[in-house]
């Protein structure tokens, strides 16, 4: 699910957005695949920062490599603290990515079509929960991954996928960000608060080569119209 992203706003827009200083100037990316180089929010001491990494996670016992031949580009949130492959990140190393946008596959009629989604129609800038690693090759190679997390979704959003992302409100990044290891309590509250309400709708099937690029990408389709996902209220409630 959600193998592919966008984040159209520039470096300048984005630092405003997360009070960090911005970076050189990067061109808009409407078809993020993964395994490609990808931009993190992560808190270092009393800075928040933008770093680039490798958007498919790697443990960092994995000396060999054998996960970058098969990333995990997303993670179940409600396991991640106890699965010996992500608990050390999900203790202590939370990261923020920011996107404006995501898409998903849905069977319609034989063929899968894609939607493009996100928090309005005009796709603004939004925040997924992730969680990175340092990863130490037997040669020496040096790389840090990162995936974002998954929960189940809920109400109308399920008719897309069975999983959807974990958004951040900005109220809560601070929360996020500052992970304690020993109390993971204000972490699980962001992951089993409300879900996201969502906008979307159908693209062109282009978009499902990852050679694909530009803002055609998130155009509607012929027919295709704007829908609203409205998920119920969900009490924030520890998942431990």
């Amino acid at each position: 699910m959600n193998a592919r992203y966008l984040l159209k706003d520039t470096p300048y827009e984005v630092s405003e957005h997360y009070g960090i200083v911005p970076w050189d100037n990067a061109p808009p990316r409407y078809n993020i695949a993964p395994s490609q180089p990808v931009p993190i929010i992560v808190q270092n001491g009393e800075t928040r920062a933008y770093e680039l990494v490798r958007w498919g996670f790697v443990p960092s016992w994995d000396r060999e490599g054998k996960w970058l031949k098969k990333p995990m580009i997303n993670v179940r949130s409600e396991t991640a603290h106890e699965k010996p492959m992500f608990q050390a990140a999900f203790r202590r190393r939370h990261c923020l990515f920011p996107m404006n946008g995501f898409y998903e596959w849905r069977e319609e009629g034989g063929v899968k079509q894609p939607y493009v989604i996100g928090l309005g129609p005009e796709l603004p800038l939004f925040s997924l929960a992730g969680i990175y690693e340092d990863w130490l090759g037997a040669d020496g190679s040096e790389l840090r991954t990162a995936a974002f997390l998954t929960r189940a979704s809920e109400g109308e959003a399920a008719k897309l996928h069975h999983r959807t992302p974990v958004v951040v409100r900005p109220d809560d990044y601070a929360q996020w960000l500052t992970v304690d290891e020993t109390d993971l309590a204000p972490a699980f509250e962001i992951i089993a608060g409300p879900q996201a309400d969502y906008v979307y709708w159908p693209v062109d099937r282009a978009v499902g080569s990852w050679k694909a690029e530009g803002e055609q990408l998130t155009s509607p389709i012929e027919g295709g119209e704007l829908r609203h996902e409205r998920a119920p209220p969900a009490p924030r409630t520890r998942l431990l």
